[in-house]
């Protein structure tokens, strides 16, 4: 078993680890016979808040090819849903069962209390005696994060000195900030130049962005931050669009919507935008998308869009992160 028994935040793995990890995928991807019914026998359980397409799919699959048995559950089924058992009993009991336990948990399954999410699932971690992973919570989103980098290693070989950059969108409501926190920990621990691009009042957690910085130093790569779409896209090797709340109204939709409205038409990337960048670019999101609103079909349909690649490599990224935590 690796060093870190649970898979929560990117950030808490040593890049080594993570290197190791992305080798693994890229070889399962080339030779997906080699890994077959390698984790037989064991099991996990996909224990889900909230709704997910490609999460859960691509996890079932990947389980079922490692000759796991993957049991999903939701919430509203179960007794901790009703209030009507602890997460410790919860966490116990269902790590003698399983092999793994991966949960997925949004803010509005915490009543908006930032980080709750992210407590809730160190708290699983704390009682459970099997591998939680980190399925998406109201901070990180690991599995994303993990497939973001590994799309752009496949892409473009390598990803140190590559300009990404990560780029708000509008979207009618206020979205978390689990996927734009784990990309921009992730590149910047990759020693990519990391423009985050978004208006004002949408800055990201400052103790993720101060993380951002000191990833920067020590990967040697550049972080900045911009207010202005050209600038920020100008001559970039990677845009990843995902739009996200303000933080002055978290959990406040009515409110922060007034907010957000002035930039529906700026902030809806739009396939123009894209000439900016360096001419083999990669476009980015990590689905579902509001096409027309979030971004254009032209942008999401593209000669720079990779969107489709990425969100197949979930597959093999939650494969590889089974097989290593799992493997005997």
């Amino acid at each position: 078993m690796m060093e870190m028994k649970d898979f929560i935040t990117t950030q808490d793995w040593q890049k080594s680890k993570l290197d190791k990890l992305l080798e693994i995928a890229e070889d399962m991807k080339k030779n997906p016979l080699k890994y077959k019914n390698s984790l037989d026998g064991k099991s996990i359980c996909m224990f889900f808040y909230n709704p997910s397409t490609r999460t859960r799919n691509s996890t079932q699959v990947a389980a079922y090819q490692l000759g796991m048995h993957p049991t999903f559950n939701s919430i509203k089924d179960s007794w901790i849903g009703y209030q009507s058992e602890s997460i410790k009993d919860t966490s116990v009991v269902l790590a003698r069962y399983y092999d793994a336990i991966g949960i997925r948990i949004f803010p509005n399954a915490v009543n908006y209390i930032y980080k709750e999410g992210n407590r809730i699932l160190r708290e699983f971690a704390r009682w459970s005696d099997v591998p939680i992973v980190n399925f998406e919570d109201d901070q990180y989103h690991p599995l994303q994060a993990l497939t973001d980098i590994f799309t752009i290693k496949e892409k473009k070989h390598q990803v140190e000195g590559k300009k990404i950059v990560i780029s708000w969108a509008y979207h009618p409501k206020p979205l978390p900030y689990s996927v734009p926190n784990s990309i921009l920990l992730m590149s910047t621990r990759y020693g990519m130049d990391v423009t985050l691009a978004h208006p004002e009042h949408y800055d990201l957690d400052d103790d993720i962005i101060n993380v951002a910085k000191k990833n920067t130093k020590d990967s040697g790569g550049s972080f900045q931050i911009s207010n202005n779409i050209k600038d920020a896209y100008s001559d970039a090797d990677v845009v990843y669009i995902k739009s996200w709340g303000a933080k002055k109204h978290y959990g406040d939709a009515k409110k922060e919507k007034k907010l957000r409205l002035p930039y529906r038409d700026n902030w809806r990337i739009k396939a123009e935008y894209l000439d900016y960048t360096r001419p083999d670019s990669l476009f980015m999101h990590c689905l579902p998308i509001r096409r027309n609103v979030v971004a254009d079909d032209d942008a999401i349909d593209g000669s720079h869009s990779v969107v489709y690649d990425q969100a197949e490599n979930r597959l093999y990224t939650v494969k590889a992160l089974l097989y290593e935590l799992l493997k005997e």
